[in-house]
C-alpha cells in the first residue's frame, strides 16, 4: 500500500510531513562523506547517511562541507531528489510512496512535467543515523506551484471569510506572491496575473553579510557557513554579526516591499489580509501593512502538499 507522503526539498531546508503528524526538518545540504584522519577518542565523527553504495553528510553535518542546493532546473539536480529520499527515510518511511513536492510559481510551468519524470519511479536504499536501512520508491508524484499549495489549508480556517488575500511565500532563494479570491462555499479561486516569483529570498541576507566580511577583511566567507553563527574568527579577534545581520535583514526586507509594490500596484491595497509564510516570513511584517503570519507558516506549504495526496 502505497503511503502519501509532503516534501519540500527547499533551497534552505528540507521539510517534510507523513500522516501520522511525524515531521522532518534540515538544512538541504548533503555532500559526499570527504575522507577524515582518524583521531581515535580524540576526535569525533559526523553521522553519515547512506545512499544506495554511497556515503553523504546531510543537514548540519553537512554546512561546513556542502553548497546549497541552487540548480534552476530542478529535474536535472540530483542533491534535490536524494534529499527527497533521505527525508523519507528519517520519517521512518519505507516500500511505495505518494509524492507530493513543489516548485516556485514562476518555474512550475515550465518545470512541472520534467521534475515529475525525474522522480516517478526513483528508487533508493537509504540508512540515516538512529534507523534501520530502508528501500523507497515513488510510485506516484505530484508536482505543485508554491503558494498555491500554502494557500489551501490556511484559508480552508474559518477565521477567514470570503474575500480576496495576498499569499507571500518568502523563502531561501525566491519569494512567491499570488492574490487567491476565498469564495462563500469555501473554494479557492487564484489568480495567475497576480503571481510571480522574485529571485530574492532569505540567503540574499547571508550573502550580504558574507560580502561585507569579505570586502572588510579581505578573506573569503561563504553565505552557508554564516546561517547560524552569532560570531566569526577573523586573525584573533570574535566579530559579532548582529549588526550585519541586521543590516541585511532590512535591505533585503525593504527590495521585497519595493518589488511587491512594483508587480502587484493598486491592488496590494484592495485585500482582506496579506498571509505571510515561508522562513522568511516574519520579516515581510516591517515591509507591508497588515501581513498575518499563520501559524506553522515555515509548513505551509508542506502541509498542503500532504493534504493534495492524502484523500
Amino acid at each position: 500500500m502505497m503511503e502519501p507522503v509532503g516534501i519540500d526539498a527547499g533551497h534552505g531546508y528540507t521539510k517534510a510531513i507523513r500522516l501520522n503528524g511525524a515531521r522532518v526538518l534540515f538544512p538541504s545540504l548533503i555532500c559526499p562523506a570527504p575522507a577524515t584522519v582518524d583521531l581515535g577518542e580524540f576526535g569525533s565523527q559526523p553521522p553519515l547517511t547512506q545512499v544506495n553504495d554511497k556515503l553523504y553528510l546531510v543537514g548540519e553535518a553537512a554546512r561546513r562541507h556542502a553548497t546549497p542546493l541552487w540548480d534552476r532546473n530542478k529535474a536535472v539536480d540530483e542533491d534535490t531528489a536524494r534529499l527527497i529520499m533521505v527525508a523519507a527515510a528519517q520519517l521512518g518511511l519505507s516500500g511505495p510512496l505518494r509524492l507530493a513536492t513543489g516548485l516556485p510559481l514562476s518555474w512550475w510551468g515550465e518545470q512541472r512535467r520534467s521534475f515529475k519524470a525525474a522522480l516517478q519511479g526513483l528508487e533508493a536504499r537509504v540508512t540515516v543515523p538512529g534507523r534501520l536501512p530502508a528501500r523507497l520508491w515513488l510510485e506516484e508524484v505530484l508536482v505543485l506551484p508554491q503558494g498555491v499549495a500554502a494557500a489551501g489549508p490556511i484559508l480552508a480556517q474559518s477565521q477567514y471569510l470570503p474575500g480576496p488575500y495576498l499569499v507571500v511565500d518568502w523563502g531561501e532563494r525566491t519569494t512567491d506572491y499570488i492574490i487567491v479570491v476565498k469564495k462563500a462555499d469555501g473554494r479557492l479561486d487564484f489568480d495567475p496575473a497576480a503571481a510571480g516569483s522574485l529571485e530574492l529570498g532569505c540567503h540574499a541576507i547571508a550573502t550580504g553579510i558574507a560580502a561585507r566580511l569579505t570586502a572588510q577583511y579581505h578573506t573569503p566567507f561563504q553565505a552557508v557557513a554564516l546561517a547560524d553563527l552569532d560570531t566569526v574568527a577573523v586573525r584573533g579577534e570574535r566579530v559579532d554579526l548582529a549588526p550585519l545581520r541586521e543590516e541585511a535583514k532590512q535591505s533585503v526586507t525593504r527590495q521585497i516591499g519595493r518589488a511587491l509594490h512594483e508587480a502587484l500596484g493598486h491592488r496590494l491595497e484592495q485585500v482582506l489580509g496579506i498571509l505571510a509564510v515561508g522562513g522568511g516570513s516574519p520579516l515581510l511584517k516591517e515591509a507591508l501593512p497588515a501581513v498575518t503570519q499563520p501559524l506553522a507558516a515555515q509548513w505551509a506549504n508542506v502541509e498542503g502538499y500532504l493534504g493534495s495526496v492524502a484523500s
